[in-house]
């Protein structure tokens, strides 16, 4: 094991003690254009991780046809937030156990914050997974 790799683990481990909340992730099935239900192959995973609002620009171009003489313009005018979870491999036995695009996470600590539903799981090249989640919308 090469010496960053043990200092990563290291800052990984004493990040999570001062910055990270409990997460619950609920594994799901999901098929396209289905409604998922719960995976009874993998088990729920409670944890913790480090959660964040990234703030993120939509450009949009602006269409200026008063003259030929003048160009497009692209103007920042939707802004929004993107939320993330930094979570340390540890809690993740095996690849069958790592988190999958249609899993559900909780926060239980933060009860103002809603189900979000993950979107994309990718390492950070150390020892954590990077969470990108969309807020999962109102169910019937």
């Amino acid at each position: 094991m090469a010496i960053f790799d043990r200092l990563d683990k290291h800052t990984s481990r004493t990040v999570d003690a001062i910055n990270a909340i409990p997460f619950i992730l609920t594994p799901y099935l999901s098929s396209p254009n289905g409604r998922g239900i719960v995976d009874p192959n993998r088990k729920v995973i409670q944890g913790k991780g480090i959660f964040d609002y990234y703030e993120v620009e939509y450009g949009l171009q602006l269409g200026v046809r008063r003259s030929y003489r003048e160009a497009n313009d692209m103007r920042s005018l939707q802004s929004g937030r993107e939320p993330y979870l930094s979570v340390d491999r540890k809690f993740f036995k095996s690849l069958d156990d790592e988190a999958i695009q249609g899993d559900l996470i909780k926060l239980p600590t933060r009860p103002e914050l809603p189900t979000f539903q993950i979107v994309a799981a990718h390492r950070d090249g150390l020892a954590r997974v990077i969470l990108t989640m969309v807020q999962e919308g109102a169910q019937a």
